[in-house]
């Protein structure tokens, strides 16, 4: 009975053991599913919380790259100033070039009112350099940001070199830390004071300088004085995006041919003497003349990109350009962007300070903007390299133009030998000067597909002052009795003389079939080129008249007035009908018209 007794205790002690061990799983079991499901919280709202930052700055991105498409006279890039009173609306920045911080103006970006997991409003910070009011000196891809962003544990996250810092910061404040206030106040959609200091901690003083920001992107950072979260957009992140826009290309086109057209219509001996002033030998002075002929779109371009012209020579200098033959008397250069550096040391090039860029005392440091040989030899006298577009594939390229002012005589094609030195581009067109050297001859044949041809006389013929004048027969080689704009039956389109600036070379290609082979609206020689068309083929869309015609028009269309017919061929209506009619090619054999054409060119 005893040995049965104190079995049974034993028994017992066994339970109560076996009860505690259950018991102490139990806990623990807890305390981890606990501490699991806290760590799935903090995923969770991790991830709203990057989520929303990301649509941010999506929608600030896009705000920069489409800017001009709302404001129709300003350039790309800039980005709204924050909301400072708490109703979702971007309001005035303050200073100018200072940086600004509040909450991000969700409804000037069309967005709800972005929040993070915590579910606190998101904040923003815009550098003084980027924002939209007041606007900055110069706003491109080479404007420089305001934000240094470093972690707790005093990494450097952006902002460690000048093209590294940020154009803007967005800021997610996370749960309230030790003695922050966030109750209520009013009735907008974020409530909450509008105090910083409040949400976020350890911003930096705001101003023209930099300021530091320090945040606690990782969890692994994190701490009790700084659980702010951050995202930012560099200048880089921006034109990486406005560069491949193509009305971004025509701005860049348009600022190097406009200068070099304004150059090139000046006396020789007023053309600027490099180095005159601020700005890689561009003067002041001259550019504030030469901005009083620009629409306010392109003064804005000017002002904001100028900073990427190089300028040398003047009424004495000496250049050349891509192999030709020309002397030049000064050199444009557009500085592409930023590359590697090829004169040494070969670093990234950079252009943030004075001796950099230059001023009025310190004409810049060209290896900074141009690159191989342009680079080394630049500004003197030599042969220079370069492109005549600007190409969104190598933005890096640089554009060049040859600056001569105004020529002193006249040229002419009027004899064989000026007449061979035509260059032909296009399929189907041969000239011949030999057969008939007292009246040379181009035959145009059908190119292949939709493609034009054509032939440019290559070289330059200054005409401020002049008056140009044009003589020539033609004949079709084939009569055509078909109606008129027949689509299958009609023999062909007809022919185009055109003029073209040639300040930027002359043309590699031709104008389309029925565009008469003259280059277009959109192309920039077309553009601005004067046409005397002769035209067979009736279309309805450019308003051409029921017949065959010659017409005169400008920039590259083809297109004609509504209702301006006359048959009064006295210059008193756009538009004339000779009687009787034209028949340039109807009539079997067809006839052999003589055409002439004058311009008188006015002194610019």
């Amino acid at each position: 009975m005893r040995r049965h007794a104190q079995y049974c205790k034993h028994s017992q002690g066994g339970s109560a053991l076996l009860i505690f061990a259950l018991v102490l799983i139990s806990a623990l079991l807890g305390t981890f599913l606990s501490r699991l499901n806290s760590a799935t919280q903090d995923t969770q709202r991790d991830q709203i919380t990057g989520d929303a930052m990301a649509q941010a700055k999506d929608a600030l991105i896009g705000f920069a790259v489409t800017y001009r498409d709302t404001h129709p006279t300003e350039v790309f890039g800039y980005l709204p100033c924050p909301d400072t009173d708490n109703d979702g609306i971007s309001d005035s920045c303050g200073a100018t070039d200072v940086s600004l911080i509040g909450r991000l103006p969700w409804k000037t970006l069309g967005l709800p009112p972005l929040r993070d997991g915590s579910t606190e409003c998101l904040w923003y910070a815009v550098s003084g350099h980027a924002k939209d009011n007041p606007k900055t000196a110069a706003m491109n891809w080479d404007t420089l940001g305001q934000f240094v962003i470093q972690d707790v544990a005093g990494t450097i996250l952006s902002g460690a070199t000048a093209h590294d810092r940020p154009f803007a910061v967005i800021l997610a404040p996370r749960s309230a830390l030790n003695a922050q206030s966030r109750a209520p106040v009013g009735t907008s959609e974020c409530g909450g004071s509008n105090t910083p200091a409040d949400y976020l901690e350890n911003i930096g003083a705001l101003g023209t300088g930099n300021t530091t920001l320090v945040i606690a992107n990782a969890d692994s950072v994190r701490n009790g004085t700084n659980n702010d979260r951050a995202l930012w957009i560099t200048g880089k992140e921006i034109f990486d995006r406005v560069k491949m826009r193509s009305d971004f290309k025509t701005d860049i086109d348009s600022l190097v041919n406009d200068l070099t057209s304004y150059l090139n219509n000046l006396v020789p001996a007023s053309l600027p003497l490099a180095p005159l002033g601020s700005n890689k030998g561009i003067d002041d002075t001259f550019i504030n003349n030469y901005l009083a002929t620009l629409t306010a779109q392109k003064k804005n371009v000017l002002k904001n990109w100028r900073d990427n012209l190089l300028y040398a020579g003047g009424p004495a200098g000496s250049f050349t350009v891509n192999g030709s033959s020309t002397i030049c008397r000064a050199i444009l250069f557009f500085g592409g962007e930023r590359t590697t550096r090829t004169v040494a040391p070969l670093v990234a090039q950079t252009r943030a300070t004075v001796t950099e860029k230059g001023d009025s005392s310190n004409f810049g440091d060209a290896a900074m903007y141009l690159e191989g040989t342009n680079a080394s030899i630049f500004p003197i006298n030599a042969a220079y390299t370069g492109v005549t577009q600007y190409d969104p594939a190598n933005p890096g390229t640089n554009l060049l133009r040859c600056i001569n002012g105004l020529g002193a005589g006249s040229a002419s094609f009027d004899n064989p030998t000026d007449f061979a030195s035509f260059v032909s581009t296009g399929n189907g067109v041969t000239t011949d000067a030999t057969t008939t050297p007292t009246a040379p001859t181009v035959n145009v044949a059908s190119a292949a597909g939709n493609n034009g041809g054509c032939v440019w006389f290559p070289n330059l013929m200054p005409l401020a002052g002049k008056t140009v004048r044009a003589y020539y027969e033609f004949k079709f080689s084939y009569g055509d009795n078909f109606a008129l704009g027949d689509p299958v039956l009609d023999r062909g389109n007809g022919f185009t003389l055109q003029m073209v600036r040639n300040d930027i070379g002359f043309p590699t290609t031709c104008g389309t079939e029925t565009n008469l082979g003259a280059l277009g609206t959109s192309d920039m020689w077309g553009s601005l080129s004067f046409i005397i068309e002769t035209d067979v083929f009736q279309n309805s869309s450019r308003n051409d008249p029921a017949g065959n015609h010659t017409a005169i028009l400008a920039n590259g269309s083809l297109a004609h007035a509504a209702g301006t017919m006359s048959s009064s061929c006295d210059g008193t209506l756009s538009g004339c009908t000779p009687s009787p009619a034209n028949t340039f090619e109807e009539s079997p054999p067809p006839p052999s018209p003589k055409q002439t054409g004058e311009i008188r060119a006015g002194g610019n």
